[in-house]
């Protein structure tokens, strides 16, 4: 049996996508028992990836060269690149407080950038504005705006559907962010919901609606047509959700996909149609009982990602 199906029986449900697997290999592989968090794109091709676990962020390139880019005191749990610097959430999940550092990628040099005393689980991070971003609080149903010339933070969303499932409290609420068409998309993951939320003009919160049900995801992407393509960690497979609702697995278990928890597209010429997904093995359910090492696996998808982020205009002082 799936191990998806053995969560507790009053949990919203998740239901596996038809396979039509693509072409992939494995870039990276980290030692059996690591948790791959998030993965973020840098200007040269290569990635930086953040590994729960260890709390540390590395350094990923295609050709499977690994580095330490930085080590932390906390684990980090969202990742994005503006203006040339790496912002990362840092803290212990369900606990108080959180952080968002600021890093130099070229040197792993970081600090703190702005203190969040009343969150409790940060999770995935966007970039609302050049100035400005957005991230999921996994604990408390919201999403927070993070002003970086401020450095402050303010409640933007709050909605019950980003809150944890009451059947599975060890499961994220509000878990990936992504923005993409004038809308922010989140996955609460114990829900199963995949939510999407107007922004307005002001760069406000809009109208919000439930754009798919039954879908257990964590950490997502965008390519350029608005396919979104979303990682089920538990339920190991990467899937690609059109803008009609209909959905399909493009890779699985055989694939690498055991714990996919977060996935980018390369940004470099050459690994624009390319998507990179990160995994943990596993750890949560391990498929078949058995732990597999947490991995970076390349996807081809043949469609082009979309940007992270607006144009920016402005750097950030």
């Amino acid at each position: 049996m799936d191990a998806i199906l053995e969560l507790p029986p009053d949990l919203p449900p998740h239901d596996p996508a038809p396979l039509h697997a693509v072409t992939g290999r494995t870039i990276a592989e980290w030692p059996v028992g690591t948790f791959v968090e998030n993965i973020c794109p840098l200007v040269d091709g290569s990635f930086a990836i953040s590994v729960l676990s260890e709390a540390r962020i590395d350094r990923v390139w295609t050709s499977g060269r690994r580095e330490t880019l930085i080590q932390l005191a906390a684990p980090v749990t969202g990742l994005v690149f503006v203006d040339d610097h790496l912002f990362a959430a840092v803290g212990v999940p369900d606990q108080a407080p959180w952080s968002v550092w600021r890093i130099d990628p070229e040197n792993g040099s970081g600090e703190p950038w702005v203190d969040l005393p009343d969150a409790e689980f940060l999770n995935g991070l966007a970039i609302l504005d050049p100035a400005t971003l957005l991230a999921c609080e996994a604990a408390q149903g919201r999403i927070v705006r993070i002003d970086l010339k401020a450095r402050t933070s303010t409640t933007w969303f709050v909605d019950k559907r980003l809150t944890k499932a009451p059947a599975a409290p060890f499961l994220p609420g509000a878990n990936g962010l992504k923005l993409f068409g004038g809308h922010a998309y989140v996955t609460s993951n114990g829900r199963a919901l995949v939510l999407r939320i107007a922004i307005g003009d002001d760069g406000k919160a809009g109208p919000v609606e439930t754009i798919a049900t039954r879908l257990r995801a964590d950490d997502l992407a965008f390519d350029e047509n608005g396919n979104a393509y979303l990682c089920t960690h538990i339920g190991h497979s990467l899937d690609r959700l059109n803008p009609t609702g209909e959905r399909i697995a493009l890779a699985g278990i055989a694939e690498g996909m055991a714990g996919s928890t977060a996935c980018a597209f390369g940004i470099v010429q050459g690994e624009t149609e390319v998507l990179y997904v990160t995994t943990t093995g596993g750890i949560i359910a391990p498929p078949g009982g058995v732990l597999q090492p947490a991995r970076l696996v390349r996807l081809e998808v043949d469609a082009r990602g979309a940007p992270l982020a607006p144009k920016l205009a402005e750097t950030v002082q």
